[in-house]
């Protein structure tokens, strides 16, 4: 009944498709909404043509500016110094560090 009490009812419970087979609940969420890609396109669908190319344009300037700053502020990177271990005292290809005595902390 639709709650009236005049035909069939209006609402279906989604219980009837339960046990298909390939139905798990990790697809509930696999829908492009919850995509990464999908997260960013999804509001451009309802743009026009022409803004959705525009914006789209944009999005990949914007990702081409942020990998040409990060290659930039790479080449200024200086490597840390390869340090040697407690065992390692017959190396030569390692930095020595002169290890201080281990203090106590008045309490």
């Amino acid at each position: 009944m639709n709650g009236q009490g005049n035909g069939a009812p209006r609402y279906r419970s989604r219980i009837d498709d339960r046990d298909q087979v390939g139905r798990s609940a990790l697809q509930s969420m696999g829908g492009p909404e919850f995509a990464g890609v999908g997260a960013v396109y999804a509001p451009l669908n309802h743009l026009p043509a022409g803004l959705r190319l525009l914006a789209l344009a944009a999005l990949v300037v914007v990702g081409m500016v942020g990998c040409s700053v990060a290659w930039v502020d790479q080449q200024s990177y200086v490597e840390s110094p390869n340090i040697c271990r407690a065992h390692e005292v017959e190396r030569t290809d390692c930095v020595h560090v002169e290890r201080r005595p281990v203090e106590q902390v008045p309490r």
